[in-house]
């Protein structure tokens, strides 16, 4: 009978952890929602390690952006799994991210939004560098938020997207964003390194739409760039 019980716990065990977070990640880089989905629904999230937990957020907040069908049942319950593992767990970096993320979305659904939540969202991903200073996601986070919004400070989005770029010299967006960076100093040669860089690069595995959306930007601002730089 004892036999049988943990027998029946190592199943158990096994079936909840069926899936990495790595096949998680790809699943939701190559926004592949029925995988995701099925990925999601083998879990047992309770049981799942911290960092687990906070894909699991990060899936479901990005179902709500990218996903098909009542997408805003996803953000529902990202936005309830974040606030929980913020209460247990607010010196984690990845919570503090995660936080920001599913703010963020709300944001980028309903942009009349970002008076209400750009604080909010600041604060996330500030401390979410604060928490992780070896984390190039929390850094790219933050120079994205200080670039692309006009809440931003244009030094802070230089020094954070460096900093995302030593940390992680494979990520195809943080050289559009440094590109885009570039540009709004007027700085065309910086510019077209850094698009020419975007469109060499690897890239990682799990950003697998975001390298391909990254690097058609970069081609089309390469080409902009250019022509800019030749009437000059």
């Amino acid at each position: 009978m004892k036999n049988l019980f943990f027998s029946i716990l190592l199943i158990t065990s096994i079936i909840s952890f069926a899936y990495t977070k790595l096949e998680l990640q790809i699943a939701v880089g190559e926004r592949n929602q029925e995988k995701v989905l099925k990925i999601i629904n083998s879990l047992d999230y309770q049981s799942l390690p911290l960092d687990f937990k906070c894909e699991v957020v990060l899936a479901y907040t990005d179902l709500y952006v990218w996903g098909t069908g009542n997408v805003k049942i996803y953000q529902d319950i990202a936005k309830k799994y974040v606030e929980n593992l913020l209460k247990s767990f607010p010196t984690y970096w990845k919570c503090q991210y995660a936080a920001a993320m599913v703010y963020g979305h709300y944001v980028q659904k309903n942009f009349l939004l970002a008076l209400i939540y750009y604080k909010k969202i600041f604060e996330f991903a500030e401390n979410a560098v604060k928490y992780g200073p070896d984390q190039y996601l929390a850094h790219l986070l933050v120079g994205i938020l200080n670039l692309e919004t006009p809440f931003g400070n244009l030094s802070k989005a230089q020094y954070h997207l460096f900093k995302a770029l030593e940390l992680n010299p494979n990520h195809v967006y943080t050289y559009v964003e440094l590109g885009k960076f570039y540009e709004r100093t007027n700085n065309c040669q910086k510019a077209i390194e850094m698009y020419s860089k975007a469109l060499k690069v690897k890239g990682e595995v799990i950003w697998k739409y975001i390298n391909e959306e990254g690097r058609q930007v970069a081609n089309e601002r390469l080409l902009e760039v250019k022509k800019k730089c030749t009437k000059k």
